[in-house]
Parts: C-alpha cells; structure tokens; sequence
C-alpha cells in the first residue's frame, strides 16, 4: 500500500506542474448583466444585501456559526470573541483573548480559538489554541474557563490559523510560520489531536501526530502546503478543506477525504489531477489568488471560498459539494458588493427560510449579511 501511495502522489506533483494559469475573472459578469442594485442573479440564486453589522468590530477575522445556532467572530483587534443571535444581537463576549484568528466549536460546545499569547518565560507574543469552557458557564462567554490546548514557545512566529473538529473528540490544527526548511518539523503542519474529558486538568487535549499527507514547503503538486490560512471540517466527518496563500503552490484550496481500512489510515486528496475523469473545477490550478479561509454549509455541504485578491477583486466562491464551480459566486466586481480584504465565511439556517451568508469584511471592520434567494 505504502507504495501505491508514493506513486499517486508522484503522478499529482508531475501532472501538476504543467498547468496553465487560471483567469480568475471568469467568475464574474458584466455590470450590465445585472438587474437590481443590491439583487446579484448570477445562476439559480439570488444574493441580496440584507443587512451588516458594524460599529462593534475591529479587523474582525473569522465568523462561525455553531452548533448552538449563535455565531461567533473573532473581533480581532479589539482581543475577543463575541457571540451573537442570528438578529445580530450580542449576546457575549469574552475576556481579553489577544488577537483571535480562528474559531471551531465541537460537540461539547466548547470553542476552540486560535490566538497569541505572552508567553511568561521569555516575553515573546506566541500562538496559541485555546479552549472555552461554555456550557459551565451557562453560555456566558465572560464567566467561561479559558485552558490552553496547544502552544510552541520555542517557535514563536508560528500561529494557528485554522481548526476543525471531527468525530470521536478529534480535531485539526492548521500551522503557519515564516519557515519550512525543516524536513522534520516545518512550520505549515496539519496537526491531529485528541480531547480526553476524563484526564486530568492540562492533561486533556494531546497531539496524536501532524498529517503526513502534506509536504510542507513550494511547490506545484496537489498536496504541498507552504502558508495555511484556513481549515474547515464537513460535519461528522473527517473529511476536510484547507485554504493557503498561493505563494509558491498552484493550489490555494485543498480538499482532503478521511478513508480508513485494514490497510490504511489517514487522507487521500478527493480529486486527482492526472485523472481526467476528476477534473472538478474546484482543483483547477491557480484559482485563487490567495485563499483566506473557507466556509461549509452543514446542511447541503455548499463550500465557501473567500479569496483576497489584489487590485479590488475580493470575491466569495462557491462549489457544491461534488467541487463544481456555482455562478453565484461573487465579489467586489459585483454591482452592489463592497468587501475588502474580507476574512472569514459562515452560513446559517440553509434547512428553512432564513438562509443567510455571513462575510467578515475584515477592513471595513464590519460583518455583511447576504440573504440567498433559492
């Protein structure tokens, strides 16, 4: 087995590394193909402005909405996290948590936050995982106990830029950091870990291992990693997304399927390149210009791409869950859409008639409301 592996993935790095640039521009309409202002019928759906949230947020980076039905941003710069109704309504917020980027609630109802922290012993600001306690806490997010999961303060440059839970208490970390050059431990890592209720205080959450799936570093095959940004699981799977910068690779959004049998135990890339009978357009090389994070719907299993581009072409891309293409993707070419630098991606409610999408529009330090038209 160990074999057919190693010439898989020679295949996806050799078929890989032949592939054209993809024009991003595709996805977009012209201005005259639109009908209302704020109205954007790009397909079979129709997305329309209903409302945003501002005045409350500063460079708010990543949105969640949990199993609660609350949503959760994480207010970046102003070092917490605040939980909120689906009416916008804040309903919590945090104690000081310094500069939280990513957020994943498991089935505890816990909340895993990706932060910094001033680590005692030697001054430096370092990443750190961390874990709210809220159903002890009666959902009050200011009264929660906070535990560490997760830090490295020997490499303090590294950050925690994604996390997804999975079953059976697992989840998975996303690692950035400035350097790869290490074969044995380099900074973009998927880490494994599991959560353990019954062990003893700091004892509870322990690293499994980082997926070997991935080679850390440049390159153009379907599974190099060079500068995560984002990490999202599908519900009661293991199967999950990875959002990257597009610095040095060709793919800046991965999807990873979990497969576990007799012989093997870990993740397989759900599209193969060299196959021509998987070229989902949601591996074409080269789509995004550098991916920031990713969103799914848990209900219809829709993926949410949000792709911060230069030149003013911020956009949010769609793919159902067979990975095509949805032309109700938009962006700030879109008539009516005004995001920059936008951040993090949520959806709520797709199983009744409030079926809204949630964008972090993290430089107008604001978080838009899409409703979508079916």
């Amino acid at each position: 087995m160990r074999y057919t592996l190693v010439i898989f993935f020679a295949a996806l790095f050799f078929f890989s590394a032949c592939q054209e640039k993809y024009d991003i521009g595709i996805i977009y309409k012209k201005a005259d193909e639109y009908k209302a202002e704020m109205s954007l019928t790009m397909g079979d759906t129709s997305y329309i402005e209903k409302d945003s949230w501002s005045g409350m947020f500063n460079k708010p980076r990543t949105i969640m909405y949990g199993l609660d039905q609350l949503l959760y941003v994480a207010d970046t710069y102003n070092n917490r996290v605040v939980m909120l109704n689906i009416a916008g309504q804040v309903m919590s917020t945090s104690r000081f948590i310094l500069h939280p980027i990513a957020l994943a609630q498991d089935n505890r109802l816990d909340l895993l936050v990706g932060a910094e922290t001033i680590e005692p012993s030697t001054n430096d600001t370092i990443g750190i995982v961390l874990r709210i306690k809220l159903v002890a806490a009666a959902h009050h997010l200011e009264n929660a106990v906070i535990d560490t999961v997760w830090k490295e303060p020997a490499r303090p440059k590294r950050r925690f830029v994604g996390i997804g839970v999975m079953v059976n208490d697992e989840f998975l970390i996303a690692r950035d950091g400035p350097d790869n050059s290490s074969v044995v431990d380099p900074d973009a890592r998927v880490l494994r870990f599991r959560h353990n209720e019954n062990a003893p205080a700091g004892k509870k959450d322990n690293l499994i291992t980082p997926l070997g799936e991935f080679q850390s570093g440049a390159g153009n095959g379907i599974s190099f990693i060079n500068h995560p940004t984002g990490l999202a699981t599908f519900p009661n799977s293991g199967d999950f997304i990875l959002t990257q910068k597009s610095e040095g690779v060709q793919y800046s959004a991965i999807w990873m399927v979990y497969t576990h049998t007799n012989d093997f135990d870990g993740w397989m890339p759900k599209f193969d390149p060299s196959d021509p009978n998987q070229r989902a357009d949601f591996i074409t090389p080269n789509r995004f210009k550098n991916a920031v994070n990713v969103g799914i719907d848990r209900i219809k299993r829709d993926i949410f791409i949000v792709d911060d581009m230069d030149a003013g072409r911020d956009s949010v891309v769609k793919f159902n869950n067979r990975g095509r293409l949805k032309t109700e993707s938009f962006g700030t070419l879109t008539p009516g859409i005004q995001l920059k630098n936008p951040g993090g991606v949520a959806v709520s409610g797709s199983n009744s008639t409030d079926y809204t999408l949630y964008v972090c529009d993290t430089e107008n330090n604001r978080i838009v409301l899409y409703r979508l038209n079916q």
